[in-house]
């Protein structure tokens, strides 16, 4: 085989080589967290009542602050089927980030609150 074909041959195989590393590698470090939002509220008092219901309801509430606005969550979960059907009982708006695989609850909600996100 010609030496030029040879090249050709490698060029094309470690392009493939590249693609597939940077579509599939770069998702190795990472999982998908979902975040049901039910509310948005300027008013302390509106958001602790939101989380009151949400309590009463037997939902553990989430809350940050961004902007001056108060977020209130009532689920976050790695398991799109139990956010779906956590849907399916409480009214709001699923959203979904992509973060490291060592992100908790806490550093999510911390980096909201910050406005660092991965949508």
């Amino acid at each position: 085989m010609k030496f030029e074909y040879k090249i050709v041959i490698m060029g094309i195989l470690f392009s493939c080589l590249c693609i597939l590393l940077f579509t599939y590698g770069t998702t190795l470090g990472q999982k998908t967290m979902y975040v049901y939002q039910v509310g948005i509220y300027k008013e302390e008092k509106n958001k602790e009542d939101k989380l009151d219901e949400l309590s009463k309801q037997g939902i553990k509430g989430y809350c940050y602050q961004k902007e001056n606005q108060y977020y209130v969550l009532s689920m976050i979960s790695e398991n799109r089927q139990e956010i779906d059907t956590h849907a399916s009982q409480v009214k709001g708006i699923l959203k979904t980030y992509k973060v490291s695989k060592d992100t908790t609850v806490d550093i999510l909600l911390q980096n909201l609150a910050k406005g660092v996100t991965h949508d």
